[in-house]
């Protein structure tokens, strides 16, 4: 919780020095840290599992009962007791002419139980052998408390991950929308050339629907960017936990350089990183793997035949006054000691032990399989990745050579027009042809550079 509250204040602190408006990645990642529910759901995952941890290890020791209890009785069940002298007296053979006169008295023996009645029980439980269960048991549960702190520190970097890609999306969707506007613009000024040519008898009312029919695909596609720009939003703002958090808002400069060092590293070795011991993916099933072992053990050790021995051991205290404050307490003997070894094992329960046994074997043989898949997935991901990134450069040096070519032809263009020479439709026919090759290039742009950051992730 202080350590949220940290962030938290952090964040707020951050916005302010670095705008009123404006939130940097690195605020926006500390934003998601803290308010991001699938982290903040992991790390109650592991702090579950960090506590079945500590009672594992807690088996080790004694378990200790305190019972205590007190009665007050209104009518004891055992009231006073008194005895006649003379039954007392005839009832021993006196010599003749001794024998006592009766005096008709009594005396009292016994005062009866007192209103209250005190009892007191500690006991204690002790494992003395348990065929190396208790030592498994903390194992496991030491295992799955890895597994699930590697799962929220995965799960924290997936999501920053993720908000990064976003951003970088967002960045180049912006990109692409302001290059649609300016292509629009030269639909609407062609619309309206075509119109005034078809009034003046220089082109048919087809070249002006075909004009028209261009315009209206440029507005679909930017209404198609916008609504992905719309749902990138809308997805930022759910991880961030931003509620209002708009796009101008975010302080942000999509820079390839960041992956310099990146991609001068051999591919193989970066495929051996993801696939070594030390990737996040690969541990988390090489730990769940153990985690089936040690469940095989321990199905093992419970077995037929295999007891559990074990030390009890009680005291107790019942009477009517508190423990050393009754009268006569040594005499009275209201005190109790046991000690005990039990052991316990089972003969025979139509064999669900060995199904068990079966079943735990079982469980190890798909935990491995699971490392294959999981290693086999990662190689194919990563594999997938770099071709998309090796096709999204050819993309992007073919739309640049197309560029330069579009520019060249637009320069020819405008001096034909000055000159008299040249169409106007035929000018705003090459910008738009420049548009297109740089929505294209920024679309291989932006392809290439969600790729890196995918890469980046699971070699990381």
């Amino acid at each position: 919780m202080k350590l949220k509250k940290y962030f938290s204040a952090f964040t707020v602190f951050s916005i302010i020095v670095s705008g009123v408006f404006s939130y940097s990645l690195e605020t926006l990642k500390e934003s998601l840290f803290v308010n991001n529910p699938e982290i903040r759901g992991a790390e109650e995952e592991y702090n579950r599992a960090v506590l079945d941890y500590k009672d594992a290890l807690a088996g080790f020791g004694p378990k200790i009962d305190l019972q205590l209890s007190g009665t007050y009785m209104v009518k004891p069940p055992v009231g006073s007791l008194s005895v006649n002298i003379d039954d007392i007296l005839s009832a021993v053979q006196w010599p003749s002419g001794i024998k006592p006169a009766s005096s008709g008295q009594y005396v009292k023996i016994y005062d009866g139980m007192e209103n209250t009645l005190y009892s007191f029980q500690l006991s204690l439980e002790q494992p003395v052998f348990t065929w190396g269960k208790l030592h498994d048991a903390a194992a496991l549960y030491k295992k799955i408390s890895e597994i699930q702190k590697i799962k929220f520190q995965n799960t924290r970097k997936k999501l920053e991950t993720e908000l990064e890609t976003r951003i970088t999306s967002l960045w180049f969707l912006q990109k692409i929308s302001l290059v649609l506007e300016e292509e629009q613009s030269y639909a609407d000024e062609m619309i309206s050339f075509s119109e005034d040519a078809e009034k003046s008898g220089m082109l048919l009312h087809q070249d002006v629907v075909e004009a028209r029919i261009k315009a209206k695909e440029l507005e679909i596609a930017l209404q198609g960017v916008n609504e992905q720009i719309t749902n990138q939003m809308i997805e930022l703002r759910r991880i961030t936990g931003i509620s209002s958090l708009e796009f101008s808002e975010i302080d942000f400069e999509y820079d390839e350089t960041i992956f310099e060092e990146f991609l001068k590293e051999d591919r193989n070795v970066l495929l051996e990183r993801a696939l070594s011991d030390n990737s996040d993916s690969v541990r988390m099933v090489s730990k769940a793997r153990d985690v089936s072992d040690l469940a095989l053990r321990i199905s093992k050790d419970s077995v037929y035949w295999k007891p559990d021995v074990g030390l009890q051991m009680s005291m107790g205290y019942g009477g009517s006054r508190f423990p050393l404050m009754e009268t006569n307490w040594l005499r009275k003997d209201d005190y109790s000691l046991n000690l005990s070894l039990g052991v316990k094992t089972t003969v025979w329960d139509g064999g669900k032990k060995l199904r068990e046994v079966s079943r735990s074997l079982s469980n190890a043989e798909s935990a491995k399989i699971n490392e294959d898949s999981v290693k086999s997935t990662l190689r194919k991901t990563i594999s997938e990745q770099w071709n998309t990134c090796d096709v999204s450069e050819i993309k992007i040096e073919y739309q640049t050579l197309k560029m330069e070519t579009e520019e060249g032809k637009i320069k020819h263009q405008e001096v034909l027009f000055s000159n008299g020479y040249g169409s106007k439709a035929d000018l705003l026919s090459v910008k738009m042809d420049l548009c297109n090759a740089e929505i294209e290039k920024l679309q291989h742009e932006l392809s290439k550079a969600c790729a890196l950051l995918t890469i980046s992730f699971l070699v990381n």
